[in-house]
């Protein structure tokens, strides 16, 4: 007998170049879309994700926050989108779990020090290989990651019998 229950895992890369993605590991299905530029289709996406049934879901969100030197109106835009995702991921009753970048790259072995872009290809080309039958673009590659992360997580403790089999 299985030491685990199955469940959903959402990830949420909040940027507004980013993504959500939804392994839903009850069904099998694995979609992913670029992040709406709507809250309403934010709620739209993340509710289908959820599928009425909160118990079953754990969500990852990526936290990231103003860096110096960053421009006052994308701090400004990220934090409204990060805000956004917060409160339709409440709409939905889902508890968030808030994952520090470094640590699910991490998780990925990304090698230190590279340049945004060639680390986003990097990771890229890991979701390609993990999620072959997607198209992979950017804008979702992130979010995808993210959701895996938190879905192996919560497998290898499960399995373990270390923490609760749902916190990074």
């Amino acid at each position: 007998m299985s030491k685990f229950k199955e469940k959903v895992f959402i990830g949420v890369d909040p940027g507004k170049n980013g993504g959500i993605a939804i392994l839903n590991d009850i069904t099998g299905e694995e979609v992913a879309f670029r992040c709406p530029k709507k809250p309403e289709d934010m709620f739209v996406l993340f509710a289908a994700g959820v599928n009425g049934s909160s118990e079953d879901v754990d969500c990852f969100v990526e936290f990231v926050h103003a860096f110096p030197g960053q421009g006052v109106v994308s701090t400004f835009s990220f934090g409204q989108n990060l805000g956004q995702w917060e409160g339709v991921i409440a709409s939905q009753e889902v508890d968030i779990n808030f994952v520090n970048p470094r640590k699910w790259m991490e998780h990925y072995s990304v090698p230190p020090r590279l340049q945004k872009k060639d680390r986003k290809r990097f990771l890229r080309d890991i979701a390609e290989k993990l999620f072959p039958n997607l198209k992979m673009t950017f804008n979702i590659s992130d979010a995808l990651l993210i959701a895996n992360y938190g879905r192996e997580l919560y497998y290898k403790e499960s399995l373990t019998g270390r923490g609760r089999g749902k916190k990074p």
